[in-house]
């Protein structure tokens, strides 16, 4: 058996243990496929876990079919990164999307999760799929066209990653949303990593005047993590419910790790003190570095 350890901060971590089925390299990262009892098949980035097998579902479900779900009618989404392509899997269960495009850095991970996930090479084969393998905030700036719903799966802010978490970046992504429109993003766990948390939030908050925000436990991260979706526009949970009933009973697909009612949760004392005291609004002159402080240990 095989041991595989990610340190989350210089003094605290995760040990996983089974098998690792596959290491290699891309021309941006390294990638490996590990496999455990708990978890099933566990994908990591530079050594950092991205999805596991056994949650993935909960993960993408508040990513993708949260927006989708409380749009009146979407017809595209964009993904912005996405590599490992299950945040396409989670968007071809609609039915009214006739526009899938996925906008990501690096063909090499798409290449090796379709090699390695039936789920995923079978989604790929829609005929609403359009991937472009490139920089997703010089595609966005270059070209005009806009979405219902942007999806923005990426790395934590550090590297090159840090530059699409920044207040010029979030107003480009208002740019191309359609009127009603909605981003979604995922937004970190505020104990671990008050200043990520809350500098993602008042950045967001700097550009869009409509913010909601689920806090899931996701297992394979070992802590809990949230997710926002925003927009200028109202965010309609009451329509989110709706349209999740409405696909559960015509079983079109399975959407039961989502419940929107968690969208609604007010914040405690501890996460509005988190949010009153950390935190900035990041830019492109001085963009916020998630491990720019964390340098002895921690898994980057």
């Amino acid at each position: 058996m095989a041991i595989k350890t990610e340190w989350v901060t210089d003094t605290f971590g995760h040990v996983y243990q089974g098998t690792s089925l596959y290491k290699g390299k891309t021309k941006f990262q390294s990638m490996e496929i590990f496999k455990s009892d708990t978890f099933g098949t566990l994908l990591f980035l530079d050594g950092k876990i991205q999805i596991s097998e056994g949650d993935e579902n909960r993960y993408h479900q508040y990513l993708v079919s949260a927006p989708l779900l409380a749009h009146p009618n979407p017809k595209s989404v964009c993904v912005i990164g996405g590599g490992d392509c299950f945040s396409i899997e989670e968007a071809v269960k609609f039915p009214s999307l006739k526009r899938i495009l996925m906008v990501e850095i690096d063909k090499g991970v798409v290449d090796f999760c379709k090699a390695h996930y039936p789920a995923i090479k079978a989604c790929l084969q829609d005929p609403r799929v359009e991937i472009v393998y490139e920089d997703a905030r010089a595609y966005l700036e270059r070209e005009a066209e806009s979405f219902d719903v942007l999806v923005v799966d990426l790395t934590e802010p550090h590297g090159p990653s840090k530059m699409l978490y920044t207040y010029e970046f979030y107003q480009l992504c208002a740019r191309r949303l359609n009127q009603g429109g909605i981003l979604s993003i995922h937004t970190d766990n505020y104990f671990l990593f008050p200043d990520s948390f809350a500098t993602i939030r008042k950045t967001l908050g700097a550009v869009f005047k409509h913010i909601a925000t689920a806090r899931v436990d996701m297992p394979c991260f070992g802590m809990g993590w949230t997710y926002r979706l925003a927009s200028k526009s109202p965010i309609d949970l009451k329509r989110m419910e709706k349209n999740q009933r409405l696909m559960q009973k015509r079983r079109r697909s399975d959407l039961d790790h989502l419940t929107p009612s968690l969208y609604d949760g007010k914040p405690t004392g501890e996460e509005q003190r988190v949010l009153a005291g950390h935190g900035r609004v990041s830019t492109d002159r001085a963009p916020y570095d998630k491990f720019e402080k964390l340098s002895k240990k921690v898994t980057k």
